[in-house]
């Protein structure tokens, strides 16, 4: 057992230095190793999440009510990200909007890796004599996410 166990660190010595690498000397007091590399580790994977369509289906809107889009998103990155909501507006029926607000005007979503999570779109409607009979109101947004680091 005992020359087992010499003859494997005999083995793992001279099997260690046969894949060094040696230098070459340049002149009497110099001498390099080129070419080599060694891997340092994988870059992490780029941000990524879901959003999940939502769409409110409502016969007749109330003037000078607020309506509220709730959104659903999830992180599938591998870290904590932020989420903000981007470019919110009324592509359709503005002229009876009367504000638009998101849930990340002051402050981002943040989501722990895997986490899933709510964006909010508040839409207030003019007033009565402002709102135009049959307008029919869309608003489209875009989510942005970055590394919470």
């Amino acid at each position: 057992m005992r020359n087992l166990k010499i003859a494997a660190l005999v083995s793992s010595l001279l099997l260690g230095t046969a894949f060094a690498a040696t230098s070459t000397p340049t002149d009497f007091d110099t001498a390099t190793v080129s070419g080599e590399s060694a891997t340092v580790g994988t870059f992490g994977e780029a941000v990524n999440f879901t959003v999940s369509t939502s769409s409110i289906d409502l016969t007749v809107m109330k003037p000078g009510e607020t309506y509220t889009i709730t959104i659903p998103v999830t992180n599938t990155t591998d870290r904590a990200i932020n989420l903000t909501l981007k470019n919110v507006l009324a592509s359709a029926g503005d002229s009876s909007v009367a504000s638009i607000v998101s849930s990340t005007q002051a402050t981002p979503l943040q989501l722990a890796a895997g986490a899933s999570g709510e964006l909010t779109i508040a839409v207030t409607l003019k007033g009565a004599g402002d709102v135009v009979a049959g307008d029919t109101v869309t608003i489209s947004y875009d989510v942005e996410g970055t590394a919470d680091y």
